[in-house]
């Protein structure tokens, strides 16, 4: 009985890691968006701003220097 409930907690644990490692490597294979598949989100989000603007805001938010510098993302 010990040895069924330690069973059902394994596959329990293995389950819910294989969900999490699977999203992360889902998540590392989508490439981010460019501007224009960004645009229309964008300028639905930001209707004030022109598109200099939104570009300007897309790219501070893109940048490649490191984890470090995310003041521009939500």
């Amino acid at each position: 009985m010990v040895f069924l409930k330690r069973g059902v907690f394994a596959v329990i644990c293995v389950v819910i890691l294989s969900f999490g490692i699977g999203t992360a490597v889902y998540a590392a294979g989508v490439g981010p968006s460019t501007f224009k598949e960004m645009l229309p989100f964008m300028k639905e989000r930001h209707p004030n701003l022109g598109d200099s603007e939104l570009e300007q805001m897309y790219k501070s938010c893109h940048q490649q220097e490191g984890i470090s510098n995310t003041r521009g993302m939500m």
